[in-house]
């Protein structure tokens, strides 16, 4: 089990709405069945990963770059929460990837997500995947650059 770390150095922390849409983006079954977890969280800046199972493997072995595509959103959405105010979500309206390498089977993948910006009315965030080797040294698989619209939104009201 990976522990959440939610506050920094400097004393940052997750206010109870940004740990209740964590908790409920983390617990979506899409979320479960990929098999993410958190590794890091504060504001403006999350680290989570997976492992590369046959749930999100293709064909050759490798980890499907749909998976890679939606858990660096995911990673970013984390990332997004953790700066919202209360009463406010965001969503995804531009992404940009690059895939650089395969990761197989087996494997262990980090993502990391860091807020460049958080402006009145969108956000913009920089974002990485590392394949972590058994030795333990990162080997960059992916990077990808998202934008996220915030607006006002009662989630419980869907």
């Amino acid at each position: 089990m990976v522990q959440l770390l939610v506050t920094d150095l400097s004393g940052r922390h997750l206010s109870d709405y940004a740990l209740q849409l964590t908790d409920e983006l983390l617990q979506h079954a899409y979320q479960q069945f990929c098999g993410i977890e958190i590794i890091e969280q504060i504001p403006g800046y999350c680290k989570t990963r997976l492992k590369v199972t046959d749930n999100v493997d293709n064909l050759s072995h490798t980890l499907h770059g749909g998976v890679i595509y939606s858990m660096l959103d995911v990673t970013s959405m984390f990332a997004t929460i953790a700066v919202l105010q209360d009463g406010e979500y965001a969503i995804t309206n531009s992404f940009s990837c690059n895939v650089l390498s395969a990761t197989n089977r087996g494997a262990w993948v980090e993502f990391e997500a860091s807020i460049i910006r958080n402006g009145r009315n969108m956000l913009f965030s920089d974002c990485k995947a590392f394949k972590i080797g058994s030795d333990g040294e990162k080997k960059l698989i992916a990077t990808a650059q998202l934008s996220k619209f915030k607006r006002q939104q009662d989630l419980n009201a869907v």
